[in-house]
């Protein structure tokens, strides 16, 4: 009966750990992943505002969904890579022991500094791959000054650098924070098929750039 009894306790708690939440350095993996669809939309948000502004023109951005979902896995990067502005930690291993105030400026300076450049070898070496493996040229800023390229430009980077680490120094922490008090279950159900929903818009994306060598463009408005 003991026996039977001590059985019984094993698998209830080999159930309960088996229950257990996956977690990116002690964040939920669905609460990040809520993130990440909400920066994957403000990213296609900024993207439009910003054509609007200079062409005069919104458009799909080349996906069907209101989502760029790139910009989603910059919230997991964000989370292994920088930590948290004030406590710069690399994939959790913080890289200052004592938290003074030379540490915190040290921090930010740092998460700036390998925002930009993360910005800058990003669209270098996607723009080239894009031209270089599917002859697409989906952007160009060689008309620009210190441009490398026609895909990288030193003032671009230092801008989206500049705005990345400011959405990480005003907003990352308040949203985690806010995005957290969520209930686990709709998290999980919202990431389940939204967040599916948008990694399988991406791929229908790429499998158009390789079968029709361009970018498609589902839909677009002319405002002028």
């Amino acid at each position: 009966m003991e026996n039977t009894r001590s059985t019984d306790f094993e698998n209830i708690a080999c159930s309960q750990e088996e229950k257990k939440p996956l977690t990116v350095c002690g964040i939920e993996f669905v609460y990040l992943g809520i993130l990440a669809i909400m920066l994957g939309f403000v990213g296609w948000l900024a993207e439009n505002t910003v054509r609007a502004i200079s062409v005069g023109i919104i458009d799909c951005r080349f996906h069907l969904l209101p989502f760029i979902g790139e910009y989603g896995l910059i919230v997991f990067a964000v989370h292994l890579v920088f930590g948290t502005p004030d406590d710069f930690a690399f994939f959790g291993h913080h890289v200052f022991k004592k938290k003074t105030l030379t540490s915190k400026v040290l921090s930010n300076v740092l998460a700036f500094v390998i925002m930009c450049a993360v910005v800058f070898l990003a669209e270098l070496g996607l723009g080239n791959l894009w031209d270089k493996v599917f002859g697409l040229q989906l952007w160009d800023y060689s008309s620009l000054p210190f441009s490398v390229t026609r895909y990288a430009g030193l003032i671009l980077s230092l801008g989206y650098g500049f705005g990345c680490w400011l959405l990480f120094r005003l907003a990352y922490a308040p949203a985690l924070k806010l995005v957290r008090k969520m209930d686990y279950k709709v998290a999980k159900i919202v990431c389940c098929t939204l967040g599916i929903l948008i990694v399988a818009d991406f791929i229908f994306m790429l499998v158009q750039f390789i079968i029709f060598k361009q970018a498609p463009m589902w839909w677009s408005i002319n405002l002028r």
